[in-house]
């Protein structure tokens, strides 16, 4: 994977960065320092190097952290880091960013593309939320880094860093993921007084919008998080509904963008518990939707099988 730039690549760090590396962080070790906590001698070792390289590799497999380096196109030289740390998933999908660039090559606009190529990237493919900055407040090319890529001020984290044997103020910065903004879907639900109300909480009429995105999601099942099939009927429905809002969440949707869901079941349906919880699911504006019994679905074991179209745009 790499962020191409107009003048710059973006691309997680390599073993093969070792060297590159370390001559970056050794050339402008007194300068790095005036920005960091202490390090050791060790760190100034290609082995050392080496050891933040594979942990840094490891961090990126668990999700734990992502460290990046900057290329020069012109010349495949490296000038630079970018980090994205502490990453809290859950309800609060963020995470911190720091940077490093050669002080030869301060002032000149690198750093501005190359933060706005990861948080781009934090935001469209590791999809987090909101995106932290501290800086101590003397330092005003950073801050005007962070404020040109879009991050806004949020105030004054006292004394909340440790360098260099003293405890510094930090401006807190942030930058909200625009796209998590819910948006209506578009989509009109209704039914005409033409015919009768519907038996069920379902609707008759769904409007799509025109130049709406169609997506269709195969039939889903009730496994579990761990691809277990319960035996329980209920358990299925309720398993197969939360696969369902799973899907519409990586695609940055919700409920209120299904068009038609369609529902096979082959035993009867306790419908008290199936209204409880497709009413949480749809959240009070039920789709146009179509339950039948058949004899059999792929699998012995499958009771219940989901199938949703959904629009978007």
């Amino acid at each position: 994977m790499q962020l191409q730039g107009e003048r710059i690549v973006v691309k997680p760090v390599e073993l093969s960065d070792a060297e590159a590396l370390l001559k970056l962080e050794k050339e402008n070790r007194d300068f790095f320092q005036r920005f960091t906590g202490k390090r050791d001698e060790h760190f100034f070792t290609k082995e050392g190097q080496l050891e933040r390289i594979r942990k840094a590799m490891d961090d990126r497999e668990t999700d734990q952290g992502y460290l990046y380096v900057i290329v020069l196109r012109n010349i495949g030289k490296i000038i630079g880091e970018v980090m994205l740390t502490e990453p809290v998933r859950g309800n609060l999908q963020s995470c911190w960013i720091g940077y490093f660039l050669d002080k030869s090559f301060n002032g000149q606009g690198y750093m501005t593309e190359a933060v706005r190529l990861v948080v781009r990237h934090a935001f469209e493919e590791l999809r987090f939320h909101r995106i932290e900055a501290g800086v101590m407040p003397h330092n005003l090319g950073s801050m005007k880094v962070l404020l040109k890529a879009g991050f806004h001020k949020e105030g004054i984290a006292r004394k909340n860093v440790n360098i260099n044997g003293r405890w510094e103020d930090h401006q807190t910065l942030a930058i909200l993921n625009e796209a998590d903004e819910e948006k209506p879907s578009g989509i009109e639900r209704y039914n005409p007084p033409v015919i009768a109300p519907p038996l069920g909480p379902y609707t008759h009429v769904t409007k799509v919008p025109q130049g709406a995105e169609l997506l269709v999601f195969s039939g889903q099942v009730g496994t579990d998080a761990e691809g277990k099939l319960p035996d329980d009927m209920k358990q299925q429905v309720e398993h197969t509904l939360a696969n369902i809002q799973r899907l519409l969440e990586a695609e940055s949707l919700t409920a209120d963008h299904i068009v038609k869901i369609n529902i096979w079941a082959v035993e009867e349906v306790d419908w008290s518990h199936f209204h409880e919880v497709w009413a949480k699911f749809h959240g009070g504006r039920p789709p146009a939707m179509t339950m039948a019994y058949v004899p059999a679905l792929a699998m012995p074991t499958l009771k219940v099988e989901i199938e949703v179209w959904a629009a978007a745009g």
